[in-house]
């Protein structure tokens, strides 16, 4: 089962051993197109998408579209547009993670050992999520994000994209950032989302790139050293995403993965 693609010159994106992708970027610097492009190829790997999109746009629409499937016998809903639904969402996916633990879990193992199928989170505009929901949830929310992001790389199967305007330590616990083996900023960002994303690294060493859409800098736990580099992402303005993810979605169907009769979609 392949389990890795580019993402830029030289960087790869794993599925397999790693909990997500941290993306941040104001409106309009291209972090969703970055987004539809780390999920679409996800699919074309067999990923199971799923989406919390609580501006209710394009994820969120995206998301409706698959779940009305003529494939989708039980037509589950597979995106979540408040912060009640996104707790509930990542409710359902720590439930999976864990069935697969206890169902699966061997030495030495891991999800891709035992034909698992994976699954893509799409977790849009994290900070308006967080800024929507009431104290409670966002408790909820914070608990379930850390178990996934957490214990999701050896069985969980479960990788997430998780995408934001600005973060800082009251949005996304800085632990849980750091977990991420690939962040990237999109354009010029303030300082507190560059601490947040590259805590590793200082400031001031920190490149500066353009304020073009598509142009960010890019860090990988593979790097050789704690700085990020300056990359531009893949251009998806050509391509239709909805009718290449419902294609892919409905390929995947076909595709040969382990039976769960724990799968909650």
């Amino acid at each position: 089962m392949m389990t890795s693609f580019p993402i830029a010159d030289d960087i790869t994106i794993n599925l397999r051993g790693q909990s997500g992708c941290e993306v941040v970027g104001r409106p309009g610097s291209g972090k969703s197109m970055l987004a539809s492009y780390i999920m679409l190829i996800a699919m074309k790997l067999g990923a199971f998408p799923v989406f919390a999109d609580t501006k209710r746009s394009d994820f969120f629409q995206l998301g409706k579209m698959l779940s009305r499937s003529e494939l989708d016998e039980k037509s589950v809903p597979r995106s979540a547009a408040t912060p009640a639904q996104v707790a509930g969402l990542l409710r359902k996916l720590n439930s999976l993670m864990n069935q697969r633990y206890e169902k699966h879990n061997a030495w030495g193992k891991d999800w891709v050992d035992f034909r698992l199928r994976p699954v893509v989170l799409i977790l849009d505009e994290y900070s308006a999520t967080i800024a929507e929901a009431d104290k409670s949830t966002v408790n909820e929310i914070d608990n379930y994000m850390k178990q996934l992001v957490f214990k999701s790389r050896q069985m969980g199967g479960i990788f997430t994209v998780l995408c934001s305007q600005r973060l800082n330590s009251n949005v996304l616990d800085v632990n849980v950032s750091a977990e991420f083996a690939t962040r990237i900023a999109m354009e010029n960002l303030d300082s507190v989302s560059l601490r947040l994303a590259f805590p590793q690294c200082d400031l001031d060493q920190i490149p500066v790139v353009p304020n073009i859409p598509g142009h960010g800098l890019i860090y990988s736990d593979s790097f050789s050293n704690n700085l990020p580099q300056q990359f531009v992402a893949p251009n998806l303005s050509e391509v239709d995403v909805p009718m290449v993810a419902r294609l892919l979605d409905e390929r995947n169907h076909s595709r040969k993965f382990a039976h769960e009769d724990y799968w909650p979609f």
